[in-house]
């Protein structure tokens, strides 16, 4: 093991000042389940948080101590929680204390069902019985009055392999509700369901998990980045779409780890540890402390968008940073083959103009500015070239089907994703290779496109291009105001159709488009001419 080189000074260009009256950025710390399951001690956690601290990671952000599965021993005979004495002779409240009197944040773990994930799928009989289920309030009290944990993952483990058909929506509000009733503090609240719950956890919860498990493995990685590759519309500032814990120094390359340390930054996701830290390597080391990657993924203007072809392994990610209508970017160039390839991008792709500086955040250099509009770089196998892009803002007014909101994308009962429902499809003669189908037919089953740009106050032309197999209806409404009805014509082969809408100025217009009785066209994008 290479000598640990300690990170001095690296936090003052960012600032984590976490206050409960404004949003907070995505959470950043360690967490136990990956490197340990449920095999933890009160020894493990205290070492992990000292390495935390000695490493001086807490200073660029890695706040966090997050005690997963594990701690339980089943239930004592009044009802209340009882502790795996073994693992945790003192209990739980010391350990808080020692996090917190290292100046950092305690997470603990539960589960909505009767029992927790690691008696079901680790054989551990600790976690039989010692879910929230029937004991929301009392363990509730517990965690967060009595222990002073400041942050509570909640798996669905136990509701769903016990079949008891609970309402997801339903439980976890009730548990963000209690958690509310029982503290004035800010609890960081995270909805584990191992797929993205659906639209309704997006105001409920802080982050909430969009994939099963993962491993440490350059697949699993590619597998989660997959799934979230739509999800932007989900996010806002305080409220993310979960990526799992990081692999990073578990296995995979030092080239896989960049990659996933840009890949869950752009995507702004939290970014927790789950590396033995008092074993970390200096490239380990290197990678996870790395404060321009920190700082795309603390920037809580949007979620990084997928700009190349929908399945294309060359690709091109952008994220808005510092606003809105900025003319900052930070694009992550993704080479997801085995070889070392050319990854090509256009300044418009990305609403810039103008003379445009960049920034290499891997190498930590700026890079010649490009009055050209096209640029391409070498990439490696499996890896990433991060940059930091200033220009002009240049708006496209062009927006694409699949970044738009799915209020009943993957809308579940019983955790079964309902059929029929709107969802994301790859068409090769769709604009970005992707487009959106399944739409209409339902309540609820809506499509509306957000933070539609106006330079001011107008009447523009709104053109819509879709597919069909059929001809349909819908009634499409602009700012939930006046409404019209629109046709779609049979155009298997792709079809557009325009009308006059009003615009406001700024980024607040909305485009609703739907039908509750009748499914309608696939929707690949619309355009503000």
């Amino acid at each position: 093991m290479k000598k640990i080189a300690f990170i001095l000074g690296l936090a003052g260009a960012i600032c984590w000042g976490q206050n409960s009256t404004q949003p907070s950025p995505p959470i950043m710390g360690w967490a136990s389940w990956n490197n340990y399951r449920n095999h933890i001690s009160d020894s493990i956690i205290k070492r992990q948080t000292d390495y935390l601290v000695k490493l001086g990671l807490n200073k660029i952000g890695y706040q966090y101590i997050n005690i997963d599965d594990g701690f339980f021993d089943g239930r004592n005979p009044d009802g209340s929680l009882n502790l795996n004495k073994e693992r945790f002779p003192n209990g739980l409240k010391p350990i808080a204390e020692y996090i917190h009197s290292k100046g950092l944040k305690a997470g603990i773990y539960s589960d909505v069902g009767p029992n927790t994930c690691a008696s079901i799928w680790d054989k551990d009989k600790g976690g039989v019985g010692a879910g929230l289920y029937q004991n929301e309030r009392k363990d509730l009290e517990y965690f967060i009055n009595d222990l002073k944990f400041d942050f509570i993952k909640v798996d669905y483990c136990g509701a769903s392999q016990q079949d008891l058909k609970l309402d997801e929506e339903q439980h976890y509000t009730y548990i963000k509700k209690m958690l509310d009733s029982i503290s004035s503090r800010k609890i960081g609240f995270n909805v584990c369901r191992w797929q993205f719950p659906g639209s309704w956890v997006t105001s409920l919860a802080d982050s909430w998990r969009i994939s099963g498990d993962i491993a440490n493995t350059f697949h699993s990685m590619t597998e989660i980045v997959d799934l979230n590759t739509f999800l932007a519309p989900y996010m806002s500032p305080g409220h993310y779409n979960d990526m799992d814990m990081l692999q990073i120094g578990r296995g995979l390359s030092y080239e896989e780890d960049k990659a996933q340390m840009s890949m869950w930054s752009i995507l702004t996701s939290p970014l927790m540890l789950g590396n033995d830290l008092s074993q970390i390597s200096d490239e380990t080391l290197k990678v996870i402390s790395n404060t321009e990657i920190i700082a795309v993924n603390q920037d809580m203007t949007e979620q990084g968008k997928l700009i190349s072809n929908y399945k294309d392994p060359l690709q091109v990610w952008s994220k808005k940073l510092n606003g809105i209508n900025s003319g900052e970017r930070a694009v992550v160039l993704f080479n997801r083959t085995k070889k070392k390839e050319i990854i090509w991008f256009n300044f418009s792709d990305l609403e810039l103009k103008g003379g445009v500086s960049l920034r290499d955040l891997w190498g930590h250099k700026d890079i010649p500015g490009k009055k050209h509009n096209r640029i391409g770089v070498w990439v490696p196998p499996h890896g990433v070239v991060a940059l930091k892009l200033k220009g002009e803002f240049a708006p496209k007014y062009t927006y694409e089907a699949e970044y738009a909101y799915l209020h009943n994308y993957n809308l579940t009962q019983n955790t079964k994703v309902l059929p029929n429902q709107a969802k994301h499809a790859f068409n090769e003669r769709a604009s970005r290779h992707a487009l959106v189908t399944n739409l209409g037919g339902t309540a609820g089953n809506y499509i509306e496109f957000r933070k539609i740009f106006s330079p001011k106050n107008q009447t523009r032309e709104l053109v819509i291009h879709y597919f069909a197999k059929e001809p349909s209806i819908a009634t499409l409404s602009v700012n939930s105001g006046k409404s019209y009805k629109i046709e779609f014509q049979e155009a298997p082969n792709g079809g557009k159709l325009s009308l006059k809408v009003p615009l406001k100025k700024g980024f607040k217009n909305s485009i609703k488009i739907e039908n509750d009785e009748n499914q309608f066209a696939d929707l690949d994008k619309i355009e503000i001419l």
